[in-house]
């Protein structure tokens, strides 16, 4: 343990951390063998230095930061499965596509106006924007793009792993000489770690921590973790950086539908990145965060995080693959996905949905957060089930565009939202991927009803998209900030990451092929 010593009460064992800001790992006090328990902070035999304080555990506890942080350590590009360096090029595919896709948003205009007028040390690169900024700020810029759509990679237990960790990724790229098969292994480390958290989150007994969105959960401490892989921390300051990142652990999801919810992972990406860099010039904290009182455990959980699941099995295999990542084939909240799916079912029978439809019944998990939501913007369709179901019905799709507060205006949309009821279906929880459904009835005017049912719909692991779908997704979402020429070169340089000796040069691509429209300053 970093710089632990131990010693015997009546036949148990305790274990004394010490955390100062000059101590080094290794570094042992001596301690009294018969100190009791009870008395152990005030007793008058307990070493008193200046700056030291001690955080106590029964020796046999499993030290779940500890064994966190050596799981991540232990983990070599060697290790990683085939599947697993997919996975990886994959997310960055995906991931480098919502950025460029957000950047051109309007929440991503306001947040590259505001990092341009107070921007730092001109190092990291703002995505489509033209300017760099300090790496921590366009960690965070980047990763609201990333999030700005709700269209990146979800997972189970749901979060969104990649708007969180790519973005410090490629910001460290562009400070430091960084290779594609070191951030291949970053961002595999810091997606486990991010897996594994909320993974354990189930022992709870529930999949958030108080309504906190789980990017801004989970996130902080995944990107944390491949900040410092990159970075070259070791074990001990990498304990240091998950407590530093789990002061900063937050997001509400009050905030959803509304700009605000994309920061949640562009927080993620700073505070994670800035806690590693912090802990790499000897900035302290609680070296077991997840397991000491008033630690993540005790106040987030209240005491019912599953801890041994955060490293028991850590990789093996890496939750990227098994479970699998899934990929989002519609740019709205995933609970949304599966009647959007079972809409579009139904839009490919119909002539003129609009003349032919006369009622919608729409069913799905009674606790689906979307279903009975009534968006008061495009952004905020996002969220809702009315709103898309009548999207797919009417266009046959479900895009980028769908959710711009022009088509949420349309009188066409305004008119089928008339025609929709909810019904919440008892016993189907809609935030259990694996095993939830959502079925959407549509009676015609003439009397007829056509009804599909979906339980696995495309992009989950057993029900993939193809390389090429996600390619064109890649180039639906990349067009709007990078000419064609750039789009190519961009997949070119990702399905080759293995081979990518400076990663930085992604960053590079995106600003030589940059299309104009938005302020480069």
């Amino acid at each position: 343990m970093h710089g632990h010593a131990t010693h015997g009460v009546a036949g148990v064992y305790w274990e004394l951390d010490p955390v100062r800001q000059n101590m080094r790992p290794g570094e042992k006090l001596a301690v009294h063998a018969d100190i009791p328990a009870a008395g152990l902070m005030a007793h008058p035999r307990l070493p008193h230095k200046a700056g030291v304080r001690y955080q106590i555990n029964k020796r046999g506890l499993r030290m779940h930061t500890e064994k966190l942080a050596a799981a991540v350590m232990k983990l070599q590009y060697h290790d990683l499965p085939p599947e697993a360096r997919d996975a990886a090029r994959g997310a960055f595919l995906d991931g480098v596509g919502n950025i460029l896709a957000g950047s051109r948003e309007e929440l991503g205009l306001i947040l590259a106006g505001h990092a341009a007028e107070f921007r730092g040390a001109e190092i990291a690169t703002v995505f489509g924007h033209g300017f760099k900024t300090t790496p921590t700020e366009a960690a965070f810029v980047n990763g609201a793009f990333c999030h700005a759509l709700d269209f990146e990679l979800m997972w189970i237990p749901p979060t969104h792993p990649a708007g969180t960790t790519l973005p410090a990724i490629l910001a460290l790229s562009e400070m430091l000489p960084i290779s594609g098969t070191q951030a291949i292994l970053a961002l595999c480390a810091g997606f486990e770690v991010q897996g594994r958290f909320r993974l354990a989150t189930l022992g709870a007994g529930e999949l958030a921590a108080e309504g906190i969105h789980p990017p801004g959960l989970v996130g902080p401490m995944g990107t944390a973790a491949s900040a410092a892989r990159l970075l070259g921390l070791d074990q001990g300051q990498l304990r240091y950086a998950f407590g530093i990142a789990a002061s900063r652990i937050g997001g509400l999801s009050a905030n959803t539908g509304t700009m605000t919810k994309s920061t949640h992972s562009g927080h993620a990406a700073r505070m994670g990145l800035e806690a590693a860099l912090l802990a790499r010039r000897g900035f302290t904290a609680s070296a077991s965060v997840f397991e000491t009182q008033r630690g993540i455990n005790e106040i987030f959980f209240h005491g019912k995080l599953d801890l041994d699941a955060l490293h028991d099995g850590f990789a093996a295999p890496l939750r990227m693959v098994k479970p699998g990542l899934i990929v989002k084939r519609f740019p709205a909240q995933y609970t949304t996905h599966w009647v959007i799916n079972a809409a579009l079912d139904i839009h490919e029978e119909l002539t003129d949905p609009a003349a032919q439809i006369d009622s919608v019944l729409v069913e799905a998990g009674a606790n689906n957060p979307a279903l009975h939501r009534l968006p008061q913007s495009g952004l905020d369709g996002k969220f809702s089930i009315p709103y898309t179901v009548a999207v797919a019905l009417l266009d046959g799709h479900v895009r980028i565009d769908s959710f711009s507060d022009a088509r949420w205006q349309g009188s066409d949309l305004r008119d089928m939202l008339g025609r929709i009821t909810l019904q919440g279906l008892e016993g189907v929880n809609a935030l259990d991927f694996e095993n939830t459904e959502g079925r959407v009835t549509v009676r015609l005017r003439d009397g007829s009803e056509i009804s599909r049912t979906v339980t696995r719909p495309r992009g989950v692991p057993d029900n993939p998209v193809s390389w090429n779908e996600r390619l064109d997704k890649f180039r639906d979402c990349a067009c709007r900030a990078v000419n064609p020429e750039g789009i190519d070169a961009l997949i070119t340089a990702i399905t080759g990451l293995e081979e990518l000796n400076d990663l930085s040069q992604l960053a590079r691509l995106v600003d030589r092929h940059a299309l104009p429209g938005a302020d480069r300053a």
